[in-house]
């Protein structure tokens, strides 16, 4: 009651906030609020190079982008939904009369405010496919209060276009937000277009290693875990390190990254074959920098898959998870390697030379089907179309 209490006092001096800056004249400008950034980021850099209006950044706390690296100097980069008051205010302000906009997430100060008709809000969704539900799929969204509901629907509804990489994820929005076929745009993932690009992969495989010098000549196993319900602060590493360390020898090298939105780890050990990698800003760098993943229900699988490596599914809790999270199937066009349920097993299939191509091309031919290396491209012409 006492959050509900909060939130809609929020959302009602947003409403005064937006609505007071409506007043003022509509600009030719971009502004782009991030959770993650990744996807903006591309749009964002090719938009530098194509277009002279403003770009405007709205940062949330666990976004790690540095946008500053966009080529232009036309641009503004501010602190979203911060204790900073004075950028807050920026931020409500450009939101009002910016003809484009770009989201990344689930907004809730989208249940607040109406856009003018000739605005364009795209949901540049952090994620090229799913394995875990989420919006009205999640079975806890049902139990919520119909206020809750209510507002989750109104911020659903203001998600006007979605890119897509696959029919399939086209379907999935459609069942967990409940929009129907006209708000999505078959143009690829913008992210995507990195995978094509092997100049960009040459040089992020250079950043992560100046970075992490330690992986120079390792094999490089990337441990990416999704979050946990009531695991949001603090996140227990199923892996027994012990275990990890004591069966890998020292050609390899384990790297792990935690999910966004998880806070930290409960414990890592301090280990010269064991690095965090939460702060590299660019996850799919690290990707192209890892020879093998281990995953459970992450997005991360639907990238790496463009990699045509070997993906590990590691779901000691596929049972609980499925139950309180929910999956969408559990069929190799979600899990495209092994699936395991022990550190034991992990360490076996790591040392394993056998990749599952064949899974591992069915996978990619589903959920990536319009993402071809020109999503960005795609998107931008269709949104800025005159």
């Amino acid at each position: 009651m006492i959050k509900e209490g909060f939130i809609t006092v929020y959302l009602f001096l947003f409403r005064i906030a937006f609505n007071s800056f409506k007043l003022f004249p509509l600009q030719d400008k971009t502004v782009f609020v991030s959770s993650f950034g990744d996807n903006a980021l591309f749009i964002a850099q090719e938009l530098a190079r194509t277009k002279t209006h403003p770009l405007l950044f709205l940062n949330q706390k666990r976004c790690k982008i540095d946008f500053s690296e966009v080529p232009t100097d036309n641009k503004a980069i501010y602190s979203f939904e911060s204790v900073n008051l004075l950028h807050l205010a920026k931020s409500i302000y450009h939101l009002a009369t910016s003809k484009y906009v770009f989201i990344d997430n689930y907004m809730g100060f989208l249940a607040a405010i109406d856009f003018r008709e000739e605005v364009k809000c795209v949901q540049l969704w952090h994620a090229a496919g799913a394995i875990k539900k989420f919006g009205w799929s999640e079975s806890d969204t049902h139990l919520r209060s119909e206020k809750a509901r209510k507002r989750f629907q109104q911020v659903y509804d203001r998600f006007q276009f979605i890119p897509v990489a696959s029919q399939h994820m086209a379907d999935i929005f459609s069942e967990a937000f409940h929009l129907d076929a006209g708000h999505f745009l078959y143009t690829g993932v913008p992210q995507t277009d990195f995978y094509f690009d092997a100049q960009a992969k040459a040089k992020s495989l250079q950043n992560v290693t100046k970075a992490y010098p330690a992986i120079h000549g390792k094999k490089v196993v990337l441990y990416a875990p999704t979050f946990r319900k009531g695991s949001l602060h603090q996140m227990d590493i199923q892996l027994d390190m012990d275990e990890v360390l004591a069966k890998l020898d020292e050609s390899y090298m384990l790297l792990i990254r935690l999910h966004p939105s998880v806070q930290e780890a409960a414990y890592v050990p301090n280990h010269s074959r064991v690095l965090l990698v939460n702060d590299y800003p660019h996850i799919n760098e690290l990707l192209v920098a890892s020879d093998i993943l281990i995953t459970d229900y992450s997005s991360i699988p639907f990238e790496f898959s463009l990699l045509n490596k070997k993906m590990i599914f590691f779901t000691y809790d596929l049972e609980s998870y499925g139950n309180s999270q929910g999956l969408w199937a559990k069929n190799s066009l979600y899990f495209p390697g092994p699936v395991v349920k022990t550190t034991s097993e992990v360490l076996k299939e790591i040392m394993n030379p056998e990749i599952e191509f064949d899974k591992i091309e069915r996978f990619v031919a589903h959920w990536n089907t319009f993402s071809t290396g020109q999503s960005t491209k795609n998107l931008i012409s269709t949104i800025y179309r005159d």
